[in-house]
């Protein structure tokens, strides 16, 4: 019982990485033990998983590794990457909980904290590149300029609005001048894609589209 009680609070633990909208995985082939453990899990069927897992002991380390690598090799896929993580943390809990030896959970932890410092550092880097950008853009407008919003989702989806130093006056943004507010941007983060808009009053007085 109390071996039960341990299985669903870790198995919570990793279900908490799972998307929620990853449909059920099907395969062509006969199921091999990761795919049998995957429709076990699927179904809910905690007797099936530790069966699987008991029934498999040498095989079950290779299985977690190889689930794990998969995922991590899911870079574009962050659902589908979250998705193989989680069925390895799960099946390497079954594995603790039959064989006490917890360290597949300790390599599935390990790379998922990894995941977490790549985020990270990327985060650091948008955020000297928004300070370069922002200088780079209101040495541009020679003191006129000032930088009031600067939004960047997901990857390169950016969203920049310039407004100007003196309040309710807008001064034309030449042609020349957009351009190379374009070509800041691209320069430091290439493949961006988004909007760079100059406001007035509220109102967007030029816009600049990145592609």
């Amino acid at each position: 019982m109390e071996n039960k009680k341990i299985f669903r609070v870790l198995a919570v633990l990793f279900l908490a990485l799972a998307f929620s909208g990853i449909n059920s995985i099907s395969f062509a082939e006969e199921a091999g033990i990761g795919e049998k453990f995957i429709d076990a899990l699927e179904s809910n069927n905690e007797p099936e998983m530790k069966a699987i897992v008991k029934n498999n002991k040498d095989e079950i380390p290779g299985e977690v590794k190889a689930l794990v690598e998969y995922g991590m090799s899911l870079e574009g896929e962050p659902d589908k990457r979250k998705y193989f993580l989680n069925v390895a943390g799960i099946m390497a809990t079954v594995y603790d909980n039959e064989f006490k030896d917890d360290r597949l959970q300790k390599f599935v932890i390990a790379n998922i904290d990894s995941l977490g410092k790549k985020v990270e550092k990327k985060a650091e880097k948008k955020g000297v590149s928004s300070d370069k950008i922002k200088e780079e853009i209101v040495n541009l407008g020679k003191g006129d300029w000032i930088v009031t919003n600067f939004k960047v989702d997901n990857v390169n989806d950016i969203k920049i609005e310039i407004g100007f130093k003196e309040t309710g006056i807008a001064k034309n943004v030449s042609f020349g001048d957009s351009k190379k507010v374009k070509e800041i941007v691209l320069k430091h983060i290439p493949n961006a894609k988004g909007k760079i808009e100059w406001i007035s009053g509220g109102m967007a007085m030029k816009a600049v589209l990145l592609e």
